[in-house]
């Protein structure tokens, strides 16, 4: 007779069963989310979840899971089936392992290998299609106006944007009821988490979006020479220089627009607003 009282014996082998079960199951579920998600400067730049968690939420529970995937597996063959593993090979050695199940099963690892390696059909087209996925979040509205713009502080935002100083971003997230601490060390991503918000909304409320789009904005035309800008619109730098100095603002041609604009006391789409 049974006795009720009597604790059953813990089962490793069943712990070790189920483990390998969860782990598997939640190593496949991520997978195929990762599969399908934004790129990194999308998924970053608009706080992008599923189910409560983000990109990186994700990719963490795909490595440790993974992780603990392999514990399981490991232990699972050392711990109880290692002997059976061992008799198996002894008995095949013995009454002659099949050569021909041995070689196609070797040829088709390799092949799979050299496949996503050297991406070639139908493998290339899986990842096509993976990447066809995670580059269909991405739009005018939801790019960031520079890869990983989240990471950047607003004094270097102000650098990238050209057209928006320091002070008139910290006017305009004054004025929108944004919270932030400090301009040189702060970042985008910091502050909109401060503020229950997106990085992108942030930018939004620097770059005033909505009031349409400012050929400025990330393009890098701060960082070119008046000469180098005159040469890729097909204009005349003399003819420039001369705009400028009927408007009362000193440059020379080696100067970029961001040089001229500081010593006149200017923005750069200030200047390229006269000269465009």
């Amino acid at each position: 007779m049974n006795n009720p009282d009597v604790k059953k014996k813990f089962s490793w082998k069943s712990f070790t069963s189920i483990g390998l079960f969860y782990s598997g199951f939640i190593i496949t579920v991520t997978g195929i989310v990762l599969y399908l998600t934004p790129t990194g400067r999308v998924a970053y730049w608009i706080n992008w979840k599923l189910l409560g968690l983000t990109k990186t939420d994700w990719q963490a529970v795909h490595t440790i899971f993974s992780i603990v995937f392999l514990i399981f597996s490991v232990f699972h063959l050392f711990t109880f089936n290692w002997r059976l593993f061992l008799s198996y090979l002894k008995q095949k050695t013995k009454s002659g392992m099949k050569k021909r199940e041995l070689l196609y099963s070797t040829i088709l690892t390799v092949v799979l290998y050299i496949g996503v390696i050297y991406y070639v059909p139908p493998f290339n087209y899986i990842m096509d299609f993976g990447d066809y996925l995670t580059d269909s979040w991405e739009t005018d509205e939801t790019a960031p106006p520079v890869p990983h713009a989240e990471l950047l502080t607003l004094t270097e935002l102000a650098q990238e944007l050209d057209s928006v100083p320091v002070n008139r971003i910290i006017q305009k997230l004054d004025n929108a009821g944004i919270k932030f601490n400090d301009t040189d060390k702060q970042t985008l991503k910091e502050i909109a988490e401060e503020n229950n918000k997106t990085p992108m909304e942030i930018y939004d409320i620097i770059a005033e979006k909505k009031t349409g789009y400012s050929p400025m904005q990330g393009s890098g035309l701060g960082r070119k020479s008046l000469e180098k800008f005159a040469s890729e619109y097909d204009k005349d730098v003399n003819e420039l220089l001369k705009i400028l100095e009927e408007n009362g603002i000193k440059a020379s041609e080696d100067q970029t627009l961001r040089e001229i604009a500081a010593e006149n006391d200017k923005t750069p789409y200030d200047i390229y607003e006269l000269i465009k």
